[in-house]
């Protein structure tokens, strides 16, 4: 990530510390714009929605937002608080497209209240954080997923979506919140080159002191 996106991500680390919120929202959405500078702006990721992808039976798959998203992410693009948002414009149009980010996303009602906190529109108030952030609650397969009507053999150009899963020779790990919070953690700071919340704050608020 840049300096302008440390700097953001010090400032929204900050308000959301202030206004009580689970810092999990935040590590997501720094996690995600992590991955997009990773991957070359978005530049490298793969369009889904192509008609190119299918399932073991044949059928053309597709994934987009859950209607609750999708109306938040519209909202996002038509408001006047995005206009004037440091946040990267761009990343915030690929992170609101389904065709790259239906299955993984920053929590978007909270990406949009801290649009609206860092923009001209909150600027000189102490813009309030609405609506209950104080836990962060994870959605398993928070996405649709549809099924095209025509079933036929994948062909050269597709790509199959289920692939066989490698036999497991140990128990896995039980998946919890605070499992998943740790390697959404883990996984921000490897991208960020720090080893530690500790030194991730350093990188963060070096700026401030």
């Amino acid at each position: 990530m840049n300096r302008d996106d440390r700097r953001f991500l010090g400032n929204v680390y900050e308000w959301a510390q202030d206004q009580g919120a689970d810092l999990t929202y935040v590590d997501s959405l720094g996690l995600s714009l992590a991955r997009y500078r990773e991957n070359d702006d978005g530049r490298i990721c793969a369009r889904a929605n192509q008609g190119n992808v299918r399932d073991g039976e044949g059928y053309t798959i597709y994934q987009r937002f859950t209607d609750r998203d999708a109306a938040t992410a519209e909202r996002i693009l038509q408001s006047e608080a995005l206009k004037t948002t440091p946040l990267d414009h761009k990343f915030i149009g690929y992170i609101t497209d389904k065709d790259y980010s239906a299955l993984s996303h920053p929590d978007f009602e909270f990406l949009e209240q801290v649009i609206n906190r860092f923009s001209v529109k909150g600027e000189d108030k102490q813009w309030p954080l609405s609506g209950d952030f104080s836990s962060y609650t994870y959605i398993k397969n928070n996405f649709i997923e549809t099924r095209s009507g025509e079933k036929r053999k994948p062909d050269n150009d597709d790509t199959q979506d289920t692939t066989p899963a490698p036999p497991k020779t140990t128990k896995p790990k039980e998946i919890t919140l605070e499992s998943l919070r740790d390697d959404m953690r883990k996984s921000f700071m490897r991208a960020m080159g720090v080893e530690n919340f500790s030194s991730l704050f350093d990188v963060l608020f070096k700026n401030k002191r």
